[in-house]
This record gives structure tokens, sequence and C-alpha cells, in this order.
């Protein structure tokens, strides 16, 4: 994905990043702050389910803010979604999405933890890594993600549509192990 990196000022731009669970989202918004980044300027990134306690509560002029939130426009959102000037979604092909399901679900066995939840405390798990007893429940987590796919991004993309915010889709892929958006 190219962009124009000009090095002028902004006011306050906030940008989410938002889609469904496990799309990309955070390799997105490191990248877009890399790059930003190296443009000059004020950039700042958060994630609203790891980030809670360092999340902005005053948003000051010429800076520019990342927030990822998977639950951007929904509203179980941390911010609403007014709060924002842009709003990026990460929309995968269904090929990528599942490869990122696969990479994501052996992780989270190797490491014992599972399904981060920040509403709800945390991850799930027994914490012990590679235990079979967990294997169960990372296909649960994964499944009941996979069938409401479509539903859920049918309904972000219908709340976005209507809040009149600019919406920019970005396609993540896989490809060598190595993660590109377009």
């Amino acid at each position: 994905m190219n962009f124009k990196i000009q090095k002028r000022r902004v006011k306050k731009l906030k940008i989410l990043i938002t889609g469904i669970g496990i799309t990309g989202k955070s390799s997105f918004r490191q990248w877009l702050l890399e790059e930003l980044a190296n443009g000059g300027g004020y950039v700042y990134g958060y994630d609203c389910d790891y980030d809670r306690e360092q999340l902005p509560t005053t948003f000051y002029e010429n800076i520019l803010y990342l927030i990822e939130d998977v639950h951007g426009p929904t509203e179980n959102a941390v911010f609403p979604l007014k709060t924002f000037d842009r709003v990026f979604y990460l929309l995968p092909t269904t090929l990528t999405h599942l490869r990122f399901w696969l990479s994501r679900m052996v992780i989270w066995f190797e490491n014992g933890h599972f399904a981060w939840d920040g509403d709800k405390g945390g991850w799930q798990g027994s914490g012990k890594s590679y235990d079979p007893l967990n294997i169960p429940a990372i296909i649960k987590e994964f499944w009941q993600n996979w069938k409401n796919r479509r539903k859920w991004i049918g309904e972000d993309m219908s709340t976005l549509k209507k809040s009149k915010i600019k919406i920019v889709i970005v396609h993540s892929q896989k490809k060598g192990g190595k993660i590109r958006f377009f």
C-alpha cells in the first residue's frame, strides 16, 4: 500500500484501525505507524485490547493517533465511532483469513493462552504450553468466529457507511510468512 507522507501539521487526526478478529490489524497498525513516523511529525499507536491503561483521555493538536479496536464499529467500542476522522477496515480474503487463524491457533496452543478479551479480564486457557486440554476450546473459539464472519463484516460495514466517516478498505495477504497490505 502506498501512502504519500506529507510533512504538514495535522489537527488531532484520529484514525480507527478495525475489522473482525484475526485479520492483521496489529500488523497493519505497526506498519502504518512506522511509515508515518518516517514522514516526520508525531504519531502514536494504541491497541484498545492491550493498551487500555495507556489510551489517551485527551487528544492534542498536531498529533496523529492510530487506534486499533476490533469493536470499533460496534456498541462495545472503547471510543465512539464519531471520535474518528478516518477508518481503516482490514478485510483479508477468505483464504488469507483462514491462514491467519491457523497461525494464531498454533501460537495459542504453544503458549497455553488463547482468545484475549480485555472486557473479560484477559486470556483464556490453562497457561500451560502445549496443553491438549486447550485444543477443544481453541477450536470452539475459531469456529464461533468463523461461522459469524460474514455477518459481523456486514454489520460493521452497515454501521461504518452510516457514519459518513471516510473508510479505507485494506486487504491483507500472507505470502511467504510476510503480511502485505493493499
